[in-house]
């Protein structure tokens, strides 16, 4: 064996590869666990280290119950490989003795993620256990809990640093007295209908002293408070139930939160904007770099507000990706949506997907709206109501030159009214990779397929849709012509 190998450190990194190389499956991690098996019992050498990473993943307590020789049969039954998806059952069985816990216990300690299942009958077993030991699980990192019956005092430990639960009041406050390393917490539901349900879990959060990532319905006064003044705090993510009325949350009375020094990533989705636009005008947030906001319902008096706010904190020197998508709004007849957005000019990413947001934009606009944004690399513009293309071939290359580093966009462009002719034009833009036509319909596709083939040279996909538009001018159908008209092109031209 080659000398390196004797070194506990490299061979403590070659295991932990092997495990992180994980199939997308369940039934194909059975591989990496053959492999990781087959390196225990190489030698000695390798024992320590090869076991570890065997038993560092868990899907349930199943595997290490069977180490324990009395449920061997049970879990191994006539020779069949134990699976995920057919569990056996432990109804009836007796608890494990102190005897079996140390069976149990010998790989427990090795375990450092654990994904809990369904089945709640092993719990049973582990009885006498909890009665004895503190923690079970003493090195466990990180704690994916799908089920709304969590068994938490069984995980509890002083190492855990990540959480994905559904989980109830007594649950969470239990993890989040115990677990003062906890990092990131992931809430996929809480019971907010209950007395004082938003309250108890704010005041679970704010017992949270080392948060990174936070995920979770909704937050009160207090808890925004709480997190404002975390230095530690980096992405939140709100998704709002239906029924919580915003004004409940008492966040119109914020005067003294804390700067949300290190929050880049902020993603709501909510009922109205205001719970946004209110959390956001009392903080600058100056390293804010990516905003998601999912607004049901969205009034153009609500978004020019939240823009506006957006735009005179900290964070509109240093925003660079923006996403607004709304199912309804009243947004017709004002001014386009998309100028609000002209003062951020770090954006890398902009997606607008609101209903009468982009049916005013031509190529005047998109071209004062590009020049706003040199470093742009992805726009999205999205409008189910936008029935007219207006924005033509010229317009959309006039504004291409002003963002050099574009790889993505989305418009609803005019493939009708042709205005331009690549043999007579020397600009190609380079790096524009991924381009969705939407509706967008069609006349000449040898035209239009030479025009892009010509200056939009790495493209060799369009994206593009039917909505059943008025196709007695031109067809969105087209698309498939100028598709493979210009995949042919590029096979014929090696490109």
């Amino acid at each position: 064996m080659h000398q390196a190998l004797h070194i506990y450190e490299i061979i403590v990194e070659i295991f932990s590869h092997v495990n992180t190389v994980r199939p997308l499956s369940y039934r194909q991690d059975a591989f990496v666990w053959k492999s990781l098996a087959a390196l225990a019992t190489t030698c000695k050498t390798f024992h320590e280290p090869a076991m570890n990473e065997l038993w560092a993943v868990m899907y349930g307590l199943t595997p290490l119950l069977g180490c324990v020789a009395r449920l061997h049969p049970i879990i191994y039954c006539s020779g069949k490989e134990f699976s995920l998806f057919n569990p056996p059952s432990f109804r009836g069985i007796q608890p494990l003795s102190e005897n079996e816990g140390r069976q149990f216990l010998r790989h427990a300690a090795r375990v450092r993620f654990m994904h809990t299942v369904g089945q709640g009958d092993c719990y049973q077993l582990l009885s006498v256990l909890k009665r004895t030991m503190t923690c079970i699980f003493p090195r466990l990192l990180s704690l994916s809990n799908p089920c709304p019956v969590s068994y938490s005092d069984i995980f509890l430990s002083p190492t855990l640093q990540r959480c994905n639960l559904w989980v109830n009041y007594p649950d969470l406050k239990a993890i989040v007295t115990h677990c003062t390393a906890l990092e990131h917490l992931f809430l996929t539901t809480f019971d907010l209908k209950e007395a004082n349900g938003i309250s108890l879990l704010s005041g679970c959060i704010r017992l949270c002293k080392q948060l990174v990532t936070l995920s979770c319905t909704t937050l009160d006064l207090a808890a925004w408070k709480h997190l404002s003044n975390l230095p530690t705090l980096i992405k939140v993510v709100i998704r709002m139930i239906q029924g919580i009325d915003a004004s409940s949350l008492g966040l119109e009375n914020i005067f003294d939160f804390g700067p949300f020094l290190n929050v880049t990533d902020l993603s709501f989705t909510v009922n109205r904007a205001v719970y946004i636009t209110t959390l956001m005008q009392y903080s600058d947030f100056p390293s804010l770099k990516q905003i998601e906001m999912n607004i049901s319902s969205l009034r153009w008096e609500e978004a020019e507000s939240l823009v506006r706010v957006l735009s005179r904190c900290k964070a509109r020197q240093t925003l660079e990706h923006i996403e607004m998508d709304s199912c309804t709004s009243n947004i017709q007849d004002f001014p386009p949506l998309i100028t609000r957005f002209h003062c951020f000019t770090q954006l890398r990413v902009l997606r607008l997907a609101v209903p009468h947001s982009c049916i005013p934009l031509d190529n005047d606009l998109l071209l004062e709206s590009m020049s706003s944004w040199p470093h742009l690399r992805s726009l999205v513009l999205e409008d189910p109501y936008q029935t007219r293309d207006i924005i033509t071939f010229r317009g959309l290359f006039a504004a291409l030159r002003q963002c050099p580093h574009l790889y993505e966009l989305s418009l609803l462009i005019d493939a009708v009214n042709i205005d331009i002719e690549p043999t007579t034009e020397s600009f190609r833009h380079t790096s524009l990779q991924v381009l969705n036509v939407q509706s967008a319909r069609v006349m000449d596709v040898e035209a239009v397929t030479r025009i892009i083939f010509s200056m939009l040279p790495c493209i060799d996909k369009i994206y593009y849709k039917f909505d059943g538009m008025d196709v007695s001018v031109g067809s969105p159908y087209a698309w498939p012509d100028v598709q493979s008209r210009l995949q042919s092109l590029h096979r014929a031209t090696g490109t």
